[in-house]
C-alpha cells in the first residue's frame, strides 16, 4: 500500500480517538489533544494528495477514499460538537447545511462515477475544505478560550456554511450538462 493511501487510512483511524476526546473532554488536556489530532488529520488531507502527485502514486483507492475520509472527519466532529453543545441553537442549522451539501455532492459524484463521468474537486471546493478544517479546529479548541472566541468562530461557521452551499451549487451546475447528456442518450 502506498504512503498516500496509508495517510488517508490514518485520517479515518484517528476519527474515533478525536470523538472520544471531545465527548469526554472534561479537561483542557483532552480538548487540546482532540485539537492536535484533528490538525494532524487535516494535514494528512493535504499531504496524501500532494505525495500521491509527487511520487506518482495516484490511485483509484485514493480518489475514492480521500474525499470519504474528509467527509467522515468533518461530519463526525460536527456531530460531536453539537452533542457537547459547542455548537447549539440556531448554529446547528449551519451544520445541517454543511452536512447536507457534503452528502448530496458525494451522492452526485457517485452517481456520475457509475456512469463513467469524473468530476474532480474544483479549486473552490479545495478552498471550502480548507476553510471547514480551519473553522472546525477553532471550534474544537474554543472551550479553552473566552466566549468571544467561540462567538467569532460560530460566525465563521456560518460563512463556511454559505461558501459550502455556494460550491455545492457550482458543482451541481457543472454536473448538469453530464446529467442532461446522459438523460438524452437514455431516451434514444
Amino acid at each position: 500500500m502506498s504512503i498516500p493511501n496509508i495517510l488517508t487510512l490514518l485520517r479515518i483511524a484517528i476519527i474515533p480517538i478525536i470523538l472520544v476526546l471531545l465527548i469526554n473532554g472534561s479537561s483542557q488536556i483532552e480538548v487540546f489533544w482532540a485539537f492536535m489530532l484533528f490538525v494532524i488529520s487535516a494535514l494528512t488531507d493535504f499531504f496524501d494528495g500532494w505525495l500521491a502527485r509527487k511520487l506518482k502514486q495516484e490511485s483509484d483507492f485514493g480518489r475514492l477514499f480521500d474525499p470519504i475520509a474528509d467527509k467522515m472527519l468533518i461530519i463526525a466532529v460536527y456531530f460531536a460538537l453539537v452533542g457537547i453543545q459547542v455548537i447549539a441553537g440556531w448554529n446547528i442549522l449551519a451544520v445541517i447545511l454543511i452536512v447536507s451539501r457534503e452528502l448530496l455532492v458525494s451522492a452526485l459524484r457517485e452517481y456520475l462515477a457509475e456512469r463513467n463521468v469524473t468530476m474532480p474537486p474544483s479549486q473552490q471546493s479545495k478552498y471550502k475544505t480548507a476553510l471547514q478544517l480551519i473553522v472546525t479546529a477553532a471550534l474544537i479548541i474554543s472551550p479553552m478560550f473566552n466566549e468571544n472566541f467561540l462567538n467569532y468562530t460560530l460566525l465563521s461557521l456560518w460563512i463556511v456554511a454559505a461558501f459550502t452551499i455556494f460550491t455545492g451549487f457550482n458543482y451541481l451546475l457543472n454536473s448538469k450538462k453530464h446529467i442532461s447528456f446522459l438523460t438524452n442518450n437514455a431516451k434514444e
